[in-house]
């Protein structure tokens, strides 16, 4: 009988991949590729940043416009003066709006394709996938930014790059204090906002009656203020956060 010859050896240690290692775009222990966040992760980054600039310079239009309507008030302005100075507020507004929108459809993406490569990660359970981030990110104010806590925490924890994929225990990984800031700050943000009330401040600029938005301005301005100078810290936040799980999702991924 014709001896076979022996198989070769094992490749050197030092030659072999780490465990768990995952090739980007390659597959992983779920079905599909990782998808690329990186440049989405840029453009999402500067129209957060031009939001920030935006909402600064609402603030400062905001301290002037106290003056104005303590003005209005006491008659030393008309009402066509304090209109045209509300004016310069709702093209700010308009502006933030336009950038918000462009924003948010960055924001689904980008948390979209996160999604689905938790999934290429073998990230089970997964309790949002990709077409429920959609639907967080559109409707997560509604539920004061709590369901939105819930996505940013699986996405943080699943995009831990010291978790091997497919580990059945990777929803134990601690969670980022960032994440936890951006709660606490948006749910204090929400609570100074109903302290404002629907309709008042700056909100109310679309009364008809410029006599109750002056009265408005007038009587709860430190509220307003503060809620502006919170949406500023918020955003601030928010930047940090969306850097922070980018980077780490990155190295999850192996993406370049």
């Amino acid at each position: 009988m014709t001896d076979f010859p022996a198989p070769p050896p094992p490749p050197p240690d030092h030659l072999m991949p780490p465990p768990g290692y995952v090739p980007y775009g390659g597959f992983g222990l779920g079905q599909g590729s990782f998808q690329p966040i990186r440049s989405l992760t840029k453009w999402l980054v500067i129209l957060l940043g031009v939001t920030l600039v935006v909402q600064t310079a609402a603030l400062l239009v905001q301290l002037t416009l106290r003056g104005s309507a303590s003005d209005f008030l006491d008659g030393s302005i008309n009402s066509g003066t304090f209109d045209d100075k509300l004016g310069t507020y709702l093209a700010i507004a308009l502006l933030a709006a336009a950038v918000g929108v462009g924003q948010l459809v960055v924001l689904i993406l980008w948390t979209f394709r996160m999604a689905k490569n938790m999934g290429v990660l073998g990230r089970q359970p997964q309790t949002f996938k990709p077409g429920l981030t959609i639907a967080v990110n559109i409707l997560g104010g509604c539920t004061l930014g709590i369901l939105n806590f819930f996505m940013w925490r699986e996405l943080w924890i699943g995009s831990d790059p010291e978790t091997a994929p497919g580990d059945p225990v990777w929803k134990r990984r601690p969670l980022g204090g960032i994440v936890v800031a951006h709660l606490v700050l948006t749910l204090v943000s929400v609570a100074v906002g109903f302290a404002v009330g629907i309709g008042a401040g700056i909100a109310g600029f679309n009364q008809s009656n410029s006599t109750d938005v002056a009265e408005n301005l007038t009587d709860k301005f430190g509220v307003v203020l503060a809620s502006g100078a919170l949406q500023i810290a918020l955003g601030v936040v928010f930047i940090m956060l969306v850097r922070q799980l980018a980077a780490r999702h990155m190295q999850s991924t192996r993406e370049a």
